[in-house]
């Protein structure tokens, strides 16, 4: 077999291509498990400062864009296989499917997951990167592009973005405000872009160096400004202290389905109310549907809430099913605002969980009949602005947390704090809780507000507008959190301007593509 020439023609490094690509084969995976390992369970978030070094190494070893594609795929793929097996949990225990079935839906949604990884790395090789440093700044720029376009196709899911697995490291974290999450996941990948060039391409030791320094001085900038910015947003503003009761009643997703136990629920979330009230709360926050009555249509349900939040002059935040005199087959998932005993409102989820309140594709997916019988068929909500009572709250249910554009969109409508409800009790004994946390306190940095967390069986949190955890609750407790907050009216950069890094990352890594296509026309031509 004809040897070739892999990575810096340079570096003389000849090997059989059937060996290559092995080796390749070998960094992706690798690199999709250390991606892995920087989110929860594992929780290692320094990794993520290395963990695409051996896939960028294998990208530019590649012989072909479409190999790049493959060891993209595969390193991704491979990440969400162990990120996310939760999902297998959700379909066969509570949707109702077969195990099997389960798993090969689970298999199936990795795998197509996977393509943002081959996207990446197509990307990459089509950029023909060489010797030259600057050319490879784009990398970061096409991961930010990448990361943005999973945020909207395919139904969109901007689970475990790469800024998430740093929000323990709080003065780094800070500059999300600036930029938001995809300014943050560039420049966490700008040291596993130096690593890789030179690696593969063995520059000389001027350059490491001046690249070298550079990465230095964008290090303790970074940290530096982030550490200043920790301090000072830590410090207390002029608005009134006020304190929220994040109730934890720890009921299971068995409990609320089994008829016998809604009164039970029903008490069980009313003493815990009263007994918050009686703490001296000045709002009440229930986790996502608690109880499995529908609040507007089940009367002694309404009058009660009403009369304690009238009585007690508390605010009231609840998740209930919203319905439609007018339309009794459409239901919507919602969050409801009892205000001096006056319902005033209820926001209703704009991003449902695909195959866990909507079937995505429901034609398509026919071998999955019962888990579509299973979800339903909520409606999604299209009003973003914020529900008013003693202050402007910002709600976000469960899992339209993960998304920074809905909390942003109700900041820039005035929301004071963030208020997150939801059920991660379908995730028992999962990494999923703990990483819906961290994408929740994701959102509090970028919208420099506290974030009130309430969950029927956990994670339960109260969030700093750091990012830090003031106080939580693990799973399977029961308990409430009593949050001393303040409101903020302020807005971050990332609010006023949204994702601009990312819109401006499309359009570099764009231009680039171009001028490479063009080129390589041109050197054909000659």
């Amino acid at each position: 077999m004809r040897p070739s020439t892999v990575g810096n023609p340079s570096a003389g490094v000849t090997r059989d291509p059937a060996s290559s690509r092995g080796i390749n084969w070998v960094l992706a995976s690798i690199s999709g498990v250390l991606f892995a390992l920087s989110f929860p369970n594992a929780a290692i978030g320094w990794l993520a400062f290395i963990a695409l070094v051996p896939l960028l190494v294998a990208i530019t070893n590649a012989r072909s864009a479409w190999e790049a594609f493959f060891v993209g795929w595969l390193s991704q793929t491979i990440a969400w296989l162990m990120m996310v097996p939760w999902v297998i949990r959700v379909m066969s225990h509570y949707g109702g499917l077969p195990e099997l079935t389960g798993i090969l839906l689970f298999v199936a949604m990795c795998l197509i997951l996977g393509l943002y990884g081959g996207l990446f790395a197509a990307i990459m090789k089509r950029l023909r990167l060489g010797t030259r440093f600057a050319p490879w700044l784009v990398v970061p720029l096409a991961w930010a592009a990448v990361e943005y376009a999973r945020t909207y196709l395919l139904s969109g899911f901007p689970w475990n973005l790469l800024a998430t697995a740093i929000v323990d490291y709080t003065p780094l974290i800070q500059i999300d405000r600036f930029g938001g999450p995809y300014f943050v996941g560039a420049l966490i990948l700008i040291p596993c872009t130096i690593a890789a060039w030179w690696i593969t391409q063995r520059p000389p030791s001027i350059a490491r160096v001046l690249a070298g320094g550079a990465i230095g001085i964008l290090a303790l900038t970074w940290w530096g400004t982030g550490l200043v910015a920790s301090k000072l947003l830590g410090r207390s503003s002029d608005a009134p202290v006020l304190m929220a009761a994040l109730l934890q009643p720890n009921i299971s997703q068995e409990m609320r389905w089994d008829e016998a136990n809604v009164m039970a629920i029903y008490q069980r979330m009313i003493a815990m109310t009263e007994e918050a009230a009686d703490h001296g709360a000045n709002v009440v926050i229930w986790p996502e549907s608690t109880v499995p009555l529908s609040f507007t249509e089940t009367h002694f349900f309404k009058d009660a809430i009403e009369q304690i939040s009238r009585e007690r002059k508390i605010d009231i935040i609840l998740g209930s099913v919203a319905t439609d005199p007018a339309r009794p087959n459409r239901l919507w998932n919602s969050a409801f605002l009892v205000s001096n005993g006056v319902t005033i409102g209820h926001y209703d989820k704009i991003r449902l969980v695909p195959f866990g309140e909507y079937v995505p594709l429901r034609r398509v997916l026919f071998f999955a009949k019962k888990l579509v019988h299973a979800v339903g068929t909520f409606e999604f909500g299209t009003n973003d602005f914020p529900l008013a009572g003693k202050m402007k709250y910002g709600p976000a249910i469960c899992y339209e947390i993960v998304y920074p554009q809905i909390p942003r969109e109700q900041i820039r409508h005035g929301a004071q704090v963030l208020v997150t409800i939801t059920n991660d009790a379908w995730y028992d004994g999962t990494a999923a809780p703990a990483q819906h946390l961290w994408q929740a306190r994701l959102r509090a940095v970028e919208t420099d507000r506290y974030l009130l967390r309430a969950g029927t069986t956990g994670i339960s949190a109260f969030i700093d507008p750091t990012g830090q955890i003031r106080e939580s609750l693990p799973m399977g407790r029961t308990g409430i959190i009593y949050a001393l907050f303040q409101s903020h009216t302020w807005t971050t950069s990332y609010v006023r301007f949204g994702d601009w890094f990312a819109w401006g990352s499309v359009v570099v890594v764009l231009i680039g593509l171009v001028r490479m296509k063009a080129e390589g026309r041109r050197q054909k031509a000659e």
